[in-house]
């Protein structure tokens, strides 16, 4: 099924109240059924009354002096099996994405890593990621999709990604249908949205209205 990853950043749209408040808007009994969606949240502990929801990061340390950290045993205790990892806006070392994919395979934890191009793409399927969420860093936030701007780089790293085993989502700019549609096509599993939902009149109408 083609997944939709609701990033909610730390929006005042989709912050402190506001949280609970999007986050039932986007669960509506009547969105579409061919909707599979997963949400990355800073406020953890709404796993226990959310489903699908994911972390925003994660680190790769376990129990111990580790201030300031996110470990993945105290997500998974809320309920929180999977974390974006690597986003434009907050990027990590190689050798620690490799160490947080190696205990995310230990603990059964989904992550979703973003890469910004190619080589990163391919260096990240390298490392046994299972998901990768291409997002070129200068059309993120923006009114011009990688869909229609970038359709030959999708393609490819959509090749380089099912040479490793692994699933292509595709974010930056996505915010119509055509999007979507263009990203299936080229072989996207799903796509990795933001602004276009959250900040949106109707965030409830905005995320469906992607749907194909």
């Amino acid at each position: 099924m083609f997944q939709t990853v609701v990033n909610l950043k730390t929006y005042s749209e989709s912050m402190g109240q506001n949280t609970v408040s999007l986050l039932r808007k986007l669960r509506n009994e009547k969105s579409s059924p061919s909707l599979k969606i997963a949400v990355p949240v800073t406020r953890v502990h709404l796993g226990k009354e959310f489903e699908n929801l994911i972390s925003q990061h994660v680190d790769s340390v376990s129990f111990g002096a580790h201030t300031g950290h996110i470990l993945m045993e105290d997500l998974i205790s809320f309920g929180i099996k999977g974390s974006l990892l690597n986003h434009s806006e907050k990027r990590i070392p190689k050798p620690i994405i490799k160490s947080t994919i190696a205990k995310a395979a230990e603990l059964d934890f989904n992550l979703i890593i973003c890469s910004k191009d190619l080589d990163e793409t391919k260096e990240i399927c390298q490392m046994g990621a299972t998901v990768v969420a291409y997002e070129p860093p200068e059309l993120i936030g923006g009114d011009i999709s990688v869909a229609i701007s970038k359709p030959h780089i999708i393609e490819q790293a959509v090749e380089i990604c099912q040479s490793y085993g692994a699933r292509l989502l595709v974010g930056a700019g996505i915010k119509t249908k055509k999007d979507v549609e263009i990203s299936r096509e080229l072989g996207a599993s799903g796509i990795l949205v933001s602004s276009g939902v959250v900040k949106a009149k109707d965030p409830f109408y905005a995320l469906n209205s992607l749907m194909i």
